[in-house]
């Protein structure tokens, strides 16, 4: 908001935010961004503009936990996975208080990411999955490089521990999610910053695990290495075979006609169906 005037009151059933000035007053549902369409229904908010964050020098309090030079960091990111002092409702984002906090620190953020990247290894599956949590919040953090080693030592366990927000898939299925989204970090070059998670997540891919954009991700990011084993992923996880026909729609001619047929030869019905619906 723009000046110091600009107040904002929750309304008394919480279904809504009232946002209100001297002048103005406006009433949001959900998400709502201002000036986010060009045909905003409230142009006389498009000039309210977020005034920053005010800074976070420590010592401070946030929700009732002191933060100093005393700090262990560690303690803490384990306590705020297990119970987080805050979680604002609404917010849809998991370990949100501890990315809450990143966010808002200075130099000490290093601190707490390096503390969570100490959890990648832990035994309680509740803390890994808060390390996973955090880290694909904040996928380039000090700390997320260890991931892709985490990950490959730890493979077998991981396959076989449920992940604790979803107990159908296995932490290792979530742990594929992270790895392609640490693919999505590159360095001041714009070249890929973390080449062990592609290479981590180029072994599970192998093994049929990864997200639904698996073949998305290498053909923006390995395309050599998505053609010359795209009938091998397909035959890893049918359910990437559409995506990986439209990776190859967008290869060159030569190396599309080879990887097409390829993928014809595991899964054909599947092929002629992703090519109708292109």
């Amino acid at each position: 908001m723009k000046e110091s005037n600009e107040w904002v009151q929750a309304a008394e059933d919480a279904a809504y935010r009232r946002y209100f000035c001297g002048h103005h007053r406006q009433d949001v549902y959900d998400t709502y961004q201002i000036g986010a369409e060009p045909e905003d229904l409230y142009p006389a908010f498009r000039d309210w503009v977020c005034a920053g964050h005010p800074d976070f020098p420590l010592p401070a309090t946030l929700d009732a936990v002191r933060l100093g030079p005393a700090t262990d960091w560690d303690a803490l990111v384990a306590r705020a996975i297990f119970r987080p002092p805050f979680e604002p409702p609404g917010v849809a984002l998991d370990a949100v208080w501890i990315t809450s906090l990143y966010r808002l620190l200075g130099d000490e953020r290093t601190l707490l990411s390096r503390a969570v990247a100490r959890l990648l290894d832990s035994d309680d599956p509740l803390l890994v999955r808060g390390a996973y949590d955090f880290f694909y919040n904040e996928r380039d953090a000090a700390g997320a490089e260890q991931v892709a080693g985490s990950v490959a030592s730890g493979r077998d366990r991981l396959s076989s521990v449920p992940d604790p927000d979803r107990p159908a898939s296995s932490l290792l299925d979530y742990a594929a999610v992270l790895l392609h989204e640490r693919v999505l970090v590159v360095d001041e070059a714009g070249d890929l910053a973390d080449r062990p998670a592609l290479g981590v997540a180029r072994e599970l891919a192998l093994a049929g695990i990864g997200p639904r954009h698996t073949p998305r991700t290498f053909g923006e990011h390995d395309p050599d290495w998505l053609a010359a084993h795209a009938a091998d992923l397909a035959r890893a996880n049918g359910k990437w075979v559409t995506s990986l026909v439209r990776a190859a729609m967008r290869m060159a001619p030569k190396m599309r006609e080879r990887v097409l047929r390829e993928l014809t030869e595991v899964a054909p019905e599947r092929v002629r169906t992703a090519i109708q619906h292109l």
